[in-house]
């Protein structure tokens, strides 16, 4: 029978082989000595090589690994701590690059006699070349590392998370190890933690211990991560009503009005339209290689969709075991942000207009009836034809600036009874579609207006009295410049 270690380290992990390489490699340059401590793989039913890629590492430390059908990161991790033999677990997730110290900072962090859970940073690398989610998560870490190290700050369970994790397998036996319940993504250390609190364990942060993470997640990816954590959200709910007003599940009414208005409107549109999630992941694809300077804010509201979209399809299926895995990660919603070909530029298409709908939701104009005219308003050419017309002056428009809307009084097409607003409507609807991150009004005071004019000249229109022509870009679009400017 092997000998006990001081430290076992479990990383549960799922289709990510060169990740878990990576984490592996850098285990092998820690400081104390490889006899010293033992490290062990969940595989949850990967079939990327993996299993394969263990088998012929060459560590200098004790290597092991389980394969199971795929069960979750709680069942994961149960199996690794099984298999430990050392008096401390380290939790890693398959992303991490732990420092050299890395392993004696955690030994160090727990004293004799001490019933602690430590938790170290996460730190997300400064890479400028990076993708723009990168730096939208780099962000968000970085203010939670910054609460976690404020001095005097104590940690609640919902400040713990297992990407870097340590504490004694006496008092994993103690409370009991992960709940398996907790089949999705997320939530399952928040309740480990609330166990672990309620058991007398003391929660701490330590600075030591860095696991520096290799984040490499597309917009796709987290989504699927949000609306499983919305799912898991509702389950540690039921488990424990009595902490959940600390939880997101309660902070529905919260934020901008905006903000919340159009998220309301995207999950009554994903009722009726089971592909409303992929035609998000579309758009924001689309805004990522724009990189507009609001990108965090598009993410949020976005991310905030899928966890409540999630939440939501948890809240209208009864309690009970394991219950949602299968509807939650089947149909529609398994596949969100994944592409078949036949589908592909519909998705973009529709994808774009939801953009429109968030630019939108910058005005004060219904938009119930901007949604609906915006259905009618994406026939592939017109949509191709506007984003080629407007090319010009969105190069010289500065960035999310406020300008005025011209048109003709009438639409050039032939029309009749209530057609007429409709197809004006349209217009302005492509319009401020083509001239995204620049937020475009009717009918308000600007200091800049833009004209979309059917004919070459727009001097004829009543709509320009009072305006200074600041340049004719061709094709009916023009810039002015409010009198009083």
């Amino acid at each position: 029978m092997a000998e006990p270690l001081s430290i076992s380290v479990v990383i549960p992990t799922y289709q990510r082989c060169a990740s878990v390489r990576r984490t592996l490699e850098a285990l092998a340059r820690q400081t104390i000595a490889a006899t010293e401590y033992e490290v062990i793989v969940p595989i949850d039913g990967s079939d990327d090589g993996t299993k394969e890629m263990i088998e012929s590492f060459q560590a200098p430390y004790r290597l092991r690994a389980a394969w199971q059908t795929n069960q979750g990161r709680a069942s994961a991790r149960n199996a690794g701590i099984r298999m430990t033999t050392g008096s401390l677990v380290v939790f890693l997730d398959d992303d991490m690059e732990p420092v050299p110290g890395f392993l004696l900072a955690h030994l160090d962090a727990h004293p004799p006699g001490s019933r602690r859970a430590v938790v170290g940073p996460v730190p997300i690398p400064d890479d400028s070349a990076s993708p723009p989610i990168v730096h939208y998560r780099r962000r968000s870490t970085n203010a939670l590392l910054d609460r976690l190290a404020r001095p005097g700050y104590q940690l609640g369970f919902r400040d713990v998370y297992t990407g870097n994790l340590s504490l004694s397998r006496d008092l994993l036996d103690e409370v009991g190890g992960f709940d398996e319940s907790f089949a999705l993504y997320g939530h399952e250390d928040y309740e480990l933690a609330l166990r672990l609190a309620r058991a007398g364990v003391e929660l701490v942060f330590s600075p030591q211990p860095v696991a520096y993470q290799a984040y490499d997640k597309d917009f796709a990816a987290l989504a699927r991560d949000c609306l499983a954590r919305g799912h898991t959200a509702v389950l540690f709910a039921r488990k424990h009503p009595d902490v959940t007003a600390g939880l997101k599940l309660t902070t529905y009414s919260e934020g901008s009005r905006r903000g919340r208005f159009a998220r309301a409107l995207l999950l009554w549109l994903s009722r009726w339209v089971p592909r409303t999630p992929e035609w998000v992941i579309s758009a924001m694809g689309w805004l990522e290689r724009r990189r507009p300077r609001r990108i965090d804010d598009y993410y949020t509201l976005a991310l905030d969709y899928f966890f409540w979209l999630g939440a939501g399809s948890a809240l209208r299926e009864p309690p009970g075991p394991d219950h949602g895995r299968a509807s939650l990660l089947g149909a529609a919603l398994r596949h969100a942000g994944e592409t078949d070909g036949a589908h592909d530029v519909l998705r973009m298409r529709v994808g774009r207009c939801l953009l429109v709908l968030f630019a939108l939701v910058s005005s004060v104009r219904p938009l119930g009836r901007a949604f609906h005219d915006l259905a009618n308003a994406s026939r592939p050419d017109e949509i191709t034809r506007y984003d080629a017309r407007f090319l010009e002056i969105r190069k010289v428009l500065p960035p999310h600036a406020h300008v005025a809307y011209l048109t003709d009084p009438t639409p050039r097409e032939p029309a009749g009874g209530d057609d007429t607003p409709r197809l004006a409507f349209e217009r302005y609807v492509l319009t401020q579609y083509a001239l995204l991150p620049t937020i475009v009004l009717p009918d308000i005071s600007a200091a800049l207006a833009v004209g979309n004019f059917h004919s070459a000249s727009g001097t004829d229109s009543t709509a320009t009295g009072g305006l200074t022509l600041i340049r004719d870009f061709g094709n009916g679009v023009m810039l002015f410049r409010a009198a009083a400017e």
